[in-house]
């Protein structure tokens, strides 16, 4: 009894600095002109490379690669931010930062569209 009540403890200070410092992270902020808004619940590679790999989309592909951590799923209506600057000729693919993170994200451009057409 006493072991099992040592670790549910340790769980919940776990859980706690992790919430914590995913809370800590500075929210992204980004020039009217780059911000996007998430359309549709979509897949999102770490690279590119993987962004080409996922095409064309299927679940099987997916959750391999979200299984290695390489694909986040965003949800619909999610801000994001577009690097502009993201180093690749290819416009069906958009780098976006996300409003919480570090890192960078690949989506495709049909799955976004301007904060400014956000009326709905």
């Amino acid at each position: 009894m006493t072991h099992s009540r040592i670790a549910a403890v340790a769980l919940t200070i776990g859980c706690l600095f992790s919430s914590a410092a995913a809370l800590a992270a500075d929210p992204v902020h980004c020039d009217k002109a780059d911000s996007l808004q998430i359309r549709g619940d979509v897949p999102a590679a770490i690279s590119f490379d993987v962004y080409r790999q996922l095409r064309p989309l299927n679940a099987q592909r997916i959750a391999l690669f979200q299984s290695a951590g390489e694909v986040k799923h965003l949800p619909d209506g999610l801000a994001v931010c577009q690097i502009v600057d993201d180093g690749v000729d290819d416009p069906s693919a958009i780098l976006v930062q996300l409003p919480q993170g570090k890192n960078a994200w690949w989506v495709s451009s049909v799955n976004v569209q301007a904060a400014a057409q956000m009326t709905d």
